[in-house]
């Protein structure tokens, strides 16, 4: 009997790992990167009309999983059960009866395996070419392609799932645009912009979906980096993206992006305060408007009028480190940065109170790359802030970073 019983147990867990979903897909459950998620998400989620809403409600609903929040991620999970429809639920009723197994709910948890079934037997996939590897309704791969998106690092494998689920079905104008984007972000170092059959697929998204607005800010800052002058189109835009300036989808941080590139930031700033006016308890409003009066600090050099966007640019951040208390890492050595400007006894405080907090390592990298680049580049996780620092070392020494690093593994 007790064989029988585990036996069972065994291919009950087998059925659950062959299932796609965010508890299969390999994800990341670094503490502080599903915090910072969960956050991004939540900006998301004033826009009522985002076509991914039911995706986010299901991704939110894994983070707060792995967060410890069962009760809210069923929530979550049940918010995304109403939002989506036929085959997009596989996904979801997926995640419920992982989570219902995790929570040790076993009859629930098979209750939804069962919804699984019935699910692939009403919608079932199309044989493949053997060298497409598993076989996935194109809404999985859509799903699992914006999640993956979502979860950092792998932008370009996402940006192929979306290309695999447009072969089914290239009507879908959001999985375009989500793959389009997708490919920007893959590129976003890149000082020239993304190769040019890149572009062609931006080019061909935003033409398909102009309603989307953080494509269009994305795109503009493309086409700026090509020589484009896209003055008069940005003005439009802007004034379409401050209504719905709220939602970080509504393309406001992008759009900003598009100023900075252009030497204009007093007109981003201008915008910057139109938007906090309109969205005056918008914590992702506040969030951009302290970006582009420190970018404004940072970058203009004149004198007087200094002091105040300064003062400024530190009442808003103190403001934002307040609204995003657990992903607020990035701020608070900005505004350290800030106040060596001006105050030296706090921002030293400040900077020994950052260096002796326990971070992990992605957060530490990240503050050892403002400050000790060596300490940065030697911490064993890859990053922009990695890359940034041995660059730096690079050009201060004037060889390559395997010498440098072999000259550091020889000493005591």
């Amino acid at each position: 009997m007790i064989l029988l019983k585990n036996r069972t147990e065994v291919l009950k867990k087998l059925h659950l790992e062959a299932l796609q979903c965010h508890f299969t897909w390999g994800l990341s459950s670094n503490h502080v990167t599903l915090l910072q998620l969960r956050e991004k998400l939540l900006d998301i989620c004033p826009d009522e009309s985002n076509p991914w809403r039911g995706h986010i409600y299901n991704m939110l609903g894994f983070l707060q999983t792995r967060l410890g929040h069962a009760d809210d991620a069923l929530n979550y999970f049940s918010s995304a059960s109403e939002a989506l429809r036929g085959p997009e639920l596989l996904v979801n009723y997926s995640d419920l009866a992982w989570l219902h197994h995790e929570r040790g709910d076993p009859d629930r948890s098979q209750e939804y395996l069962r919804r699984v079934e019935e699910l692939s037997r009403e919608y079932p996939t199309e044989r493949d070419p053997p060298q497409r590897g598993t076989l996935l309704l194109p809404e999985v791969l859509a799903e699992k392609a914006w999640t993956l998106m979502k979860f950092g690092p792998q932008k370009l494998v996402a940006a192929e799932l979306f290309e695999r689920a447009l072969e089914e079905q290239p009507e879908r104008v959001e999985w375009r645009s989500s793959q389009a984007i997708a490919l920007m972000s893959a590129h976003k170092h890149c000082p020239a912009g993304v190769p040019p059959e890149v572009l062609l697929k931006v080019q061909r998204a935003h033409e398909e979906d102009p309603e989307n607005k953080y494509l269009s800010a994305e795109y503009l800052s493309q086409r700026v980096k090509r020589g484009e002058q896209m003055k008069e189109e940005a003005a439009v835009l802007m004034s379409r993206i401050v209504e719905s300036a709220h939602s970080s989808y509504s393309g406001l941080k992008p759009a900003m992006r598009y100023y900075r590139l252009t030497d204009a930031l007093d007109v981003a700033i201008d915008w910057a305060e139109e938007a906090l006016e309109k969205h005056p308890d918008s914590r992702y409003v506040k969030r951009c408007a302290a970006l582009c009066y420190k970018w404004r600090v940072l970058f203009k050099k004149d004198g007087a009028s200094k002091r105040h966007l300064l003062e400024k640019c530190v009442a808003l951040l103190e403001e934002v480190i307040s609204l995003y208390p657990y992903t607020a890492l990035v701020k608070e050595i900005d505004l350290a940065d800030l106040y060596g400007k001006y105050d030296r006894a706090k921002a030293g405080e400040m900077y020994q109170a950052l260096l002796q907090r326990r971070l992990e390592p992605p957060g530490t990298q990240m503050l050892y790359n403002r400050y000790y680049h060596m300490k940065a580049a030697l911490i064993n996780h890859d990053s922009f802030f990695k890359d940034n620092s041995i660059k730096a070392i690079e050009s201060l020494k004037g060889r390559g970073w395997d010498s440098i690093q072999a000259e550091i593994q020889q000493s005591p």
